[in-house]
């Protein structure tokens, strides 16, 4: 919500929505006389939503988002097996994302059910939303949670270098490049960093140590998918031994 309050604040209007190809582009919709900032708008009209909140280690009023409408795909083509995972017996299309209704019928998604997992002590994270708070500073490019049975969150983080810099320069501190990410000044802010776009979340989803990298992750290197998305399964692979380390 920060990003549209803020972009809202400079005399854009933006209104945020909400679908899958699965159900031919919109299923919900902010729009001029009805906005919520955070979320993805009210139902449209012949759309119902509701919401599965039997879904493992969500949270109390999260599930997963079963939405409803005419405009619902009947299935998968010659993929019945997938088809009778993701449409449910009464035409529901199971969307595999995490999310709410408000009292007042606005939608928010809050996550992927595939991505959320359990810490040591049982508790379960959805990683998504932590993940796009800490990335609004302005010295985090790109960031994955991690935690699997584990007793604390850390994170991998790829430095936005030029601001990195700026920031060793305005403050006197050698070195330049990667070698920065070394120096205990760095560290130090980004763990003010962490604290900071992090203080709306719970203990246990913050991060409790990190992993600084310089080189982005993008569709070249095979750490995304086409459409940006990333990969946590290669990037845990191949930063397992830094990961590891940070439980050391």
């Amino acid at each position: 919500p920060q990003v549209a309050e803020f972009v809202n604040d400079i005399g854009i209007s933006v209104y945020e929505g909400y679908g899958l190809s699965e159900n031919t582009a919109a299923l919900s919709v902010n729009y001029p006389g009805a906005r919520r900032f955070g979320s993805v708008g009210k139902p449209l009209p012949g759309v119902r939503i509701e919401i599965d909140k039997s879904v493992e280690g969500s949270k109390e009023e999260d599930g997963e988002v079963i939405a409803y409408g005419e405009n619902i795909m009947l299935g998968y083509h010659n993929l019945p097996e997938f088809t009778k995972e993701n449409i449910t017996e009464e035409g529901g299309l199971r969307t595999g994302d995490l999310g709410h209704l408000d009292e007042d019928g606005y939608l928010y998604i809050t996550g992927r059910v595939k991505e959320q997992y359990k810490l040591e002590n049982g508790k379960y994270v959805a990683p998504a939303p932590l993940e796009e708070s800490l990335k609004l500073s302005a010295y985090v490019d790109q960031i994955m949670l991690y935690g699997f049975n584990r007793p604390h969150n850390v994170a991998v983080i790829v430095a936005e270098m030029p601001a990195v810099e700026k920031f060793a320069e305005e403050n006197k501190i050698s070195g330049s490049g990667p070698s920065l990410l070394n120096e205990p000044e760095i560290r130090k802010l980004f763990q003010e960093q962490l604290e900071h776009y992090g203080k709306d979340f719970k203990s246990f989803e913050r991060p409790q140590n990190f992993a600084l990298l310089s080189e982005e992750w993008g569709i070249d290197n095979g750490l995304l998918t086409p459409t940006l998305k990333l990969k946590r399964e290669v990037v845990e692979e191949q930063f397992k031994s830094q990961i590891e380390s940070l439980y050391s």
